[in-house]
């Protein structure tokens, strides 16, 4: 039977609330995969920091389209997959984004000290949830256009 897309959306929820790590692949003058904590604004916005002067910054501002991964339990337990378009946020943006951030993650204070860092916003164009226990295999899409309001 499939997930009707309340179960989807829920699953997503709780997958994000399980974990502040993603992986973030990006692509501009160099390919890139990387690591970095996260806070959900809400469902299809995230938001993290990212080295000023890091490879996947300089990639991000070439081409803003990132690709994530949230696994908090690896590929057997639910995960997420999604699109996203990136934005670099003003400093009032970056505020908001270190406090979201520091909120759900403490660890992540060394890593926004150490500086220089940009706020970077994640509009999530598209999720694919995964849940191999419940046989959601492929996984299952949402969009902002699709879910819940």
């Amino acid at each position: 039977m499939e997930p009707s897309t309340q179960e989807i959306h829920d699953k997503l929820v709780q997958v994000l609330g399980q974990t502040s790590e993603m992986y973030l692949a990006t692509a501009g003058d160099d390919i890139w995969n990387a690591g970095a904590y996260f806070a959900e604004l809400d469902p299809f916005t995230l938001t993290l920091v990212l080295e000023t002067h890091g490879t996947t910054l300089r990639n991000l501002r070439a081409n803003p389209t990132a690709a994530i991964v949230i696994a908090p339990a690896g590929p057997f337990q639910p995960f997420l997959q999604g699109r996203a378009r990136a934005t670099i946020r003003d400093e009032a943006g970056k505020e908001a984004t270190i406090e979201a951030l520091l909120r759900k993650e403490p660890q992540a204070k060394p890593l926004v000290e150490a500086g220089p860092v940009e706020a970077i916003e994640l509009a999530i164009t598209q999720w694919r949830v995964t849940d191999v226990p419940a046989g959601w295999l492929p996984g299952k899409h949402l969009t902002p256009d699709t879910a819940l309001s």
